[in-house]
């Protein structure tokens, strides 16, 4: 795993202090967005260290409100937020969700709703600013279509794509994807700060910039506006796995086989389910191929179908573990669903 060090982050810019709370709380406020801000702990001071560099699109900060504080933004809105502790722990609430952080987890607010997040003292983070536009810009290309799913090199151009990208709440930071973006956003930090006294041509800072957000969408799994809306507040992505699996679940699927077929890697379908549903490709396949032999072995008369028969039609070869895991999910055998 990457390892950053807070002293070297956005080391030689100046640092911005203070231990009043209204001065932190101004100062974040200018910076990204009105929020409240109130220490947890006794007396009313913070110790706040902070160093900010931006350049076009993208950003980065240095954080450490060295205290403990409990932060409620009011939303992001045009821009997004990465958020790695690097030392300790902070916690994330979005509604029903929570996320915990800490070097190995990064927190990715939502930008168009509010959300609460509590920083332990000692937790310094990194934070990597991208606006909506640029991720937008950087999925079209990534993905061959806007994030509204339209083809990209015929998406209305009356359209307002930068309102439609959205990523999940957490990024794992110990997978490959995860060090990957890590390692760009090194690149582009240290690109940042070396520029500061002289110009690199412009299309290098682009492709730096370009590189770190493809980076991120491959670690993230983007959804989209309509995903977010739908009542289940399921991604498209999701909505397409489950179909998937009640089309074929008694075929021999494999979770490779699917990822393809989806056209995502293995590793962002496993994120993706992760962060929305709680759960593996395997355990939602198993729990499909269960759901249906129940079904069928409900709907069976005694003496025209066999346990082994429906278990097979299921996909489930193994008809003791088959027997097992239907026990422990419908809480009886199923030769009793059979003579019901």
């Amino acid at each position: 795993m990457v390892r950053i060090l807070p002293r070297d982050v956005l080391r030689g810019l100046p640092t911005v202090s203070t231990t009043d709370v209204d001065d932190a709380h101004q100062k974040i406020a200018d910076l990204f967005c009105g929020h409240d801000l109130v220490p947890q702990t006794r007396g009313t001071f913070v110790d706040m260290k902070l160093r900010s560099l931006h350049r076009g699109d993208v950003g980065i900060e240095f954080l450490d409100y060295g205290a403990d504080v409990r932060i409620s933004p009011e939303g992001l809105e045009n821009f997004h937020l990465i958020q790695i502790p690097l030392a300790g722990h902070a916690h994330m609430e979005v509604g029903s969700s929570s996320v915990d952080s800490s070097p190995k987890t990064a927190t990715v607010p939502p930008i168009d709703r509010p959300f609460t997040m509590t920083w332990d003292r000692g937790t310094p983070h990194l934070i990597v600013y991208v606006s909506r536009l640029a991720l937008a810009s950087v999925a079209a290309q990534l993905y061959g279509e806007d994030p509204q799913g339209n083809d990209s090199r015929s998406s209305d151009p009356g359209g307002d794509p930068e309102k439609s990208v959205k990523l999940g709440y957490a990024m794992d930071l110990t997978g490959s994807a995860g060090r990957a973006f890590l390692r760009s956003v090194v690149e582009l930090h240290d690109d940042m700060i070396g520029q500061q006294e002289k110009t690199a041509p412009t299309f290098v800072q682009k492709l730096l910039a370009d590189t770190m957000v493809s980076r991120l969408l491959l670690a993230m799994s983007p959804v989209t506006e309509a995903d977010h809306s739908s009542p289940a507040s399921e991604s498209r992505l999701i909505r397409q796995f489950r179909e998937l699996l009640e089309r074929h679940a008694s075929e021999e699927l494999g979770v490779p086989d699917i990822a393809e077929n989806l056209g995502v890697s293995v590793r962002t379908l496993q994120l993706a389910l992760r962060s929305e549903v709680g759960a593996t490709p395997s355990e939602l396949l198993r729990r499909v191929r269960l759901d249906r032999a129940r079904e069928l072995l409900l709907a069976a008369a005694p003496g025209q179908e066999t346990i082994v028969s429906i278990a097979e039609r299921c996909g489930f070869s193994h008809q003791g573990r088959f027997s097992a895991l239907y026990l422990d999910t419908f809480g009886e055998l199923p030769s009793e669903s059979l003579r019901r």
